[in-house]
């Protein structure tokens, strides 16, 4: 026996999905339907976010460009003491505060790298490599993980493209010698398959 007052939606007893209208049968439908649309509403918004983000990230305002910077900075001085995790967190904060900072993903990467995740590690300075195509310590860091991968082609190309962005560089110097060229060596044009 039903008591009065008592509903098949729950709003009776206080658990309801919706309001509490009498609008009869399959009330309770049209209200997980309502629901279920303005999810799917929802997660398209955030695609859609996920999507322009991109290109506002490069239009941070200048507070958040100094702090990702600083952040960068205590980032690279904990890397260089072996505190990996404190150096991870510093570089994933610059990363939130300045998106299109570069040097944050390259010494994200370092820190994985230290860790022995090279496969996060390759990520990262490839995110660094698509923000600031130039950057020479991804670019260093990627081709020596190629070299260390036993990819010398790409290693070799990751030298190509580091002794035309700097030629002078240490990066460039340390990279030339582990595969075994000299500074004024001429690079092998890279072979078809």
């Amino acid at each position: 026996m039903m008591r009065r007052g008592k509903r098949l939606d729950g709003s009776g007893e206080g658990w309801s999905t919706g309001h509490s209208s009498s609008d009869g049968p399959g009330s309770m439908a049209a209200e997980i339907s309502r629901k279920i649309c303005l999810a799917a509403c929802f997660a398209l918004g955030i695609l859609a976010m996920g999507l322009v983000a991109p290109a506002a990230a490069k239009n941070v305002d200048a507070a958040s460009e100094r702090a990702s910077l600083s952040l960068v900075a205590k980032g690279a001085a904990a890397l260089d003491k072996g505190d990996l995790a404190a150096a991870q967190r510093l570089y994933e904060t610059a990363i939130v505060a300045n998106p299109a900072n570069a040097a944050a993903f390259t010494g994200l990467g370092a820190a994985h790298e230290a860790r022995g995740q090279a496969r996060l590690a390759r990520k990262y300075y490839e995110i660094a490599l698509s923000i600031e195509p130039s950057d020479t310590a991804a670019l260093s860091r990627l081709a020596r993980l190629d070299l260390k991968e036993g990819d010398r082609a790409a290693a070799t190309e990751g030298l190509r493209k580091l002794r035309a962005f700097c030629a002078a560089c240490g990066e460039t110097q340390e990279l030339s010698r582990a595969l075994g060229l000299g500074p004024q060596d001429t690079i092998p044009a890279p072979t078809d398959p």
